[in-house]
């Protein structure tokens, strides 16, 4: 099997975008997506962009855009707690589905978020639509996004950074895979081994390689939609990460 062309990006629909999914087949997609995050670089491009916001310590609020599972915003929420330091989250998702699974694992779940959940709750979970955010002007602190941006075409995918400048204070961070070969044949590698026995994950994920960015892309993406100081950054093996000033 040949790779196929990886030169521009595809805009062919996911199985995670649709709504008819079984919760325990997605429950399963969602860790499988979650490990991707955990070992493939997604947790380290995420502590990079925040490490200089960890120290001194101080109280966060964060914004995870597509929040799947909730767990890499969680592990996130982990590192940032220490003595001084109250980091607190809130996870977005628009698809009910996801959202319901989430809810099981644990979490509060209501139709809008709190920019300032209550000190006994560390994470919030909200249904919403990421081009239409359901929060204020300058809600939190620092708003995510992970493994979510390449499934918007381009100029939606613009509006999405607009809104995450909308609703942050201090800081937008994106942290998404990079379009490419090698990339694309380690996601057909999984495919056929560790996915191979889920549907979602199998289909979705050499898909989401080819709907995936270029550093250049991105950082063009972050231009348009205003965000300041607009730096790319590559994190082994297959991921980006942006990071703007709103």
């Amino acid at each position: 099997m040949s790779a196929p062309s990886l030169e521009s990006r595809v805009h062919q629909e996911e199985i995670l975008d649709g709504e008819d999914l079984g919760p325990a087949e997605l429950h399963h997609s969602l860790r499988q997506v979650d490990a991707v995050n955990r070992w493939l670089g997604g947790d380290r491009s995420l502590r990079s962009a925040l490490a200089d916001l960890r120290i001194p310590a101080r109280r966060l609020t964060l914004l995870d855009v597509g929040a799947g599972s909730g767990r890499t915003l969680r592990r996130l929420l982990s590192w940032g707690r220490r003595p001084g330091a109250d980091w607190q989250g809130v996870a977005l998702d628009r698809s009910e589905a996801v959202v319901a699974v989430a809810r099981g694992l644990g979490g509060d779940v209501g139709d809008q978020a709190s920019p300032s959940p209550p000190e006994t709750e560390t994470l919030r979970w909200v249904r919403g639509d990421a081009l239409h955010l359901p929060l204020p002007d300058g809600a939190v602190d620092v708003a995510l996004c992970t493994l979510t941006l390449h499934h918007f075409r381009n100029e939606d995918a613009v509006r999405l950074l607009e809104e995450l400048a909308r609703v942050a204070r201090i800081r937008v961070v994106v942290s998404d895979l990079e379009r490419g070969r090698a990339a694309w044949w380690g996601a057909r590698l999984l495919a056929a081994t560790v996915w191979r026995g889920n549907r979602i994950t199998r289909h979705d994920g050499p898909l989401s390689v080819r709907r995936a960015f270029t550093m250049e892309e991105l950082r063009a993406l972050g231009t348009r939609a205003g965000l300041g100081s607009v730096r790319v950054r590559r994190h082994h093996p297959w991921r980006l990460a942006m990071v703007g000033d709103p």
